[in-house]
């Protein structure tokens, strides 16, 4: 059983992310840190007034890069002449730095992988010259330091709230034993700020393990980072949860395992309101147990299927705990700072049939439109999209799985490919209910004249 949820990786690396279908590209960037970690994560690092910047196309095709030329007045990394050439990407959003002609900054270019090329991103400590006073006092005394690493981070407590959709920040967590696992080993625990720092290590990598006081969750709270100098320093911070759980198990009216069931907690705030809803999610196992862990403090009820999903393959009645329908009289589950709750099992109907909706657009002279676009949306809520969007077939046809006795909405567009400047056609139908009676849709898409 896993509850869903994303996480950003810390690394001191630039991550370029395609979206699925589209060449929309987007920079994520992992744990810079302060100068003493980022100097020895580069291949260079030096001050240099920008003399010309030009197009690359033939670097790293088919999006090309920009070609940067330094008059260079001080190197503190990597061998250098006066003058100096580091390529970026074309824009930000492929992690590119924008760089002026006639401005001087401080550069830390990475070393490409074919050796003497230059490469700088956003994803470092680049910055204008007049921006970087602190960095460069490090950079002129990184040489004079005396040998040992330093690891040093904060640990902070921080819930999201569900009936806000906002995240509470609690401040540091005192007295969280931190371990290092490398060529020293080591533990420090984290001060009355939160705060910790192990010193005088050797260069290695090292596996970074905090461990919370009990009423919080270890999850998420183990790291390898990697000092590659002697003089090297490295920033682990951590933020950690409560780690409330609650607990039970689903059947269905015979008898039998509820195994796949989603399972939705709620914060009793959100009960019976409309909008863009966020519960905790979790799908019960083979023997129709379930588990939700790190439940911030407040007041939940939990059902199952209380939120329509995208392209549900299973689909139970909307069903609130103790077994019913009627979100008045769901159980109240109040979760205190890391409490564990046991529920009494929870009994559904069987789930929801699945049936295939088929059909297909056409222009008003009955032509198929081939490639149109169309979805499925939830028909009391349509901005809720509960099926992936799909294009037609040659003769505009087109199938979704459904399920019996929920209500949708189809949306369907069409751009036309021998018209870019062409008004985009957009229709809907619906809201209607899906039973076995229901026959092939016919969607008419009106041209503009």
């Amino acid at each position: 059983m896993q509850i869903s949820r994303w996480m950003i990786g810390a690394t001191a690396s630039a991550t370029i992310m395609f979206a699925p279908g589209h060449d929309a590209l987007a920079c994520s960037c992992g744990d810079i840190g302060p100068a003493c970690q980022n100097y020895f994560q580069v291949a260079a690092v030096f001050v240099g007034t920008v003399e010309s910047i030009t197009s690359a196309p033939d670097q790293d095709p088919p999006y090309g890069k920009l070609r940067i030329e330094f008059a260079v007045a001080e190197t503190f990394r990597g061998t250098l002449s006066s003058k100096a050439t580091a390529f970026t990407a074309t824009s930000g959003a492929a992690c590119g730095y924008q760089f002026k002609v006639g401005e001087r900054y401080l550069v830390y270019a990475h070393g490409a992988k074919e050796g003497a090329r230059l490469d700088v991103s956003i994803c470092s400590r680049t910055r204008l010259l007049s921006q970087a006073a602190d960095d460069v006092q490090y950079l002129r005394s990184v040489s004079k330091s005396t040998p040992g690493g330093r690891v040093y981070g904060s640990i902070t407590h921080w819930e999201r709230d569900l009936a806000t959709r906002t995240p509470r920040d609690y401040g540091p967590v005192p007295d969280v034993l931190v371990t290092l696992r490398g060529p020293l080993n080591t533990q420090v625990a984290t001060d009355e700020h939160g705060r910790f720092e192990a010193a005088g290590l050797p260069p290695g990598k090292y596996e970074i393990t905090a461990v919370p006081p009990p009423q919080f969750s270890t999850q998420h709270l183990q790291r390898t980072i990697e000092l590659r100098d002697a003089r090297a320093c490295f920033v682990a911070d951590f933020g950690v949860q409560y780690d409330g759980r609650i607990r039970g198990s689903v059947k269905t009216s015979d008898g039998q395992p509820a195994a796949g069931a989603q399972i939705d907690v709620m914060a009793i705030e959100l009960v019976g309101t409309s909008g863009n809803i966020e519960t905790m999610r979790v799908i019960a196992d083979a023997g129709g147990a379930f588990e939700i862990a790190e439940v911030p403090p407040g007041q939940y009820v939990v059902g199952v299927d209380l939120i329509r999903r995208i392209n549900a393959e299973l689909v139970f009645p909307m069903t609130f705990h103790p077994g019913t329908a009627d979100p008045a009289l769901a159980t109240v589950v109040r979760v205190g700072n890391g409490t564990r709750h046991e529920l009494e099992p929870l009994t559904v109907q069987p789930p929801r049939r699945v049936l295939r909706l088929t059909g297909q657009i056409t222009f008003e002279d009955g032509t198929p439109v081939s490639r149109a676009s169309i979805s499925l949306q939830d028909g009391a809520a349509t901005w809720r999209q509960v099926a992936y969007g799909i294009n037609t077939e040659f003769d505009g046809s087109f199938s979704f799985l459904v399920h019996e006795g929920l209500s949708y909405v189809v949306n369907a567009w069409y751009n036309d490919p021998d018209d870019p400047q062409a008004k985009q056609l957009r229709t809907t139908v619906g809201p209607f209910v899906v039973s076995d009676q229901i026959g092939p849709l016919h969607v008419v898409l009106t041209r503009t004249r």
